[in-house]
């Protein structure tokens, strides 16, 4: 079984909406003068963003309409524009107040993260966001060496579909996502990603052996129009590897597969394959469980599926926390030993 590629470790997207100098969360627009504005400025900014109103949004801070009046007054002086424009039906973000607090989730975020460092005294938690392949072998080998080399971090994991997490990584809740490269299509106007692909994996068609042989033979590749009328357990529409079988299909000349299940956790699809003599297809490294041995086969297909890349994105303001630079470092490192073929994974 053909070992997973490593990308090259320097590589950087080159879309457009990719840069790599750094830009603070608030300082454009007000130009210096924003980065001055104290973490009270900025958390009332956001309230009455939230609740549309200055009254709600002292009440929910805890504060008195007269001293949140004056403290955003006191941040609009300083910005030397207004950020609302404020009547008897409420405050409403002006043109120049969007472009404040298109940026101001990112802040929110870095404040609260300051304050868990010291309610935590001190020890730093990287968040970290992963789509499913990611999980099979690759982060879970980083982690274990980067958290042998940073003994007081602290990490968070959370997995799900790439857009989901590149969307939480541009408000401010994730510091890293290990997953897909951005689409050129999803431009970040607040803040440029960093992208560094660190591997591409192939992605193939696998056959349970249960209760039907697998299709051809194990060295013959098969045609897809053979695999149509099989049952097939496949990821959800919209989902990465439901794109990349009906790329493949359509490609061929054939109508996109309709599977006879629908789920969007490999390890399940598999399980579920190995079960019924479906066909689903996985991550290669999916496929080398120990519990799936003698149970499942992979099914070489023509045209075989494109290797999908697994990047490390972050923000470009994000390239000074410590922990992320280890964590690169712990990533380049574990995607240049991928598992080898018929070992675990």
């Amino acid at each position: 079984m053909p070992r997973s590629r490593p990308a090259a470790a320097t590589a950087v997207a080159p879309a457009a909406h990719l840069a790599t100098a750094p830009a603070a969360a608030v300082r454009s627009p007000g130009g210096a003068a924003a980065s001055r504005l104290s973490p009270r400025q900025l958390r009332l900014i956001a309230a009455v963003a939230a609740e549309g109103s200055l009254h709600r949004a002292a009440r929910s801070l805890g504060t008195s309409q007269p001293a949140a009046s004056m403290l955003l007054h006191a941040a609009e002086s300083l910005l030397g524009q207004p950020l609302f424009a404020r009547d008897r039906r409420g405050a409403r973000p002006t043109r120049f107040g969007r472009a404040v607090i298109e940026r101001l989730a990112v802040a929110m975020a870095e404040l609260d993260l300051i304050d868990a460092a010291v309610r935590d005294q001190g020890r730093p938690l990287l968040r970290i966001g992963a789509i499913p392949r990611a999980l099979q072998w690759l982060l879970p080998r980083a982690l274990a060496r980067l958290l042998r080399q940073e003994p007081t971090l602290r990490v968070s994991v959370e997995e799900g579909p790439a857009l989901g997490l590149l969307d939480a990584l541009s408000a401010g809740s994730l510091d890293a996502v290990v997953g897909r490269e951005p689409p050129a299509s999803s431009r970040q106007e607040a803040e440029p990603l960093v992208v560094e692909r660190l591997l591409e994996e192939r992605t193939v068609v696998v056959s349970g052996l249960r209760t039907a042989p697998a299709p051809g033979s194990a060295r013959a590749a098969v045609p897809l129009a053979r695999l149509r009328e099989r049952d097939w357990v496949l990821p959800p529409a919209g989902s990465h590897g439901r794109a990349l079988i009906d790329s493949a299909f359509l490609g061929a000349g054939l109508e996109p597969l309709l599977p006879r299940v629908e789920s969007a956790s490999y390890a399940s699809n598999l399980a579920m394959a190995a079960e019924g003599g479906l066909l689903t297809l996985a991550p290669e490294s999916a496929v080398r469980s120990p519990e799936l041995a003698g149970r499942i086969r992979i099914v070489r297909v023509r045209p075989a599926l494109p290797a999908s890349p697994v990047c490390l994105v972050h923000r470009a303001t994000g390239i000074h926390l410590g922990a992320l630079g280890s964590l690169r470092a712990a990533l380049r490192a574990a995607a240049q030993d991928p598992p080898r073929p018929g070992g675990p994974a």
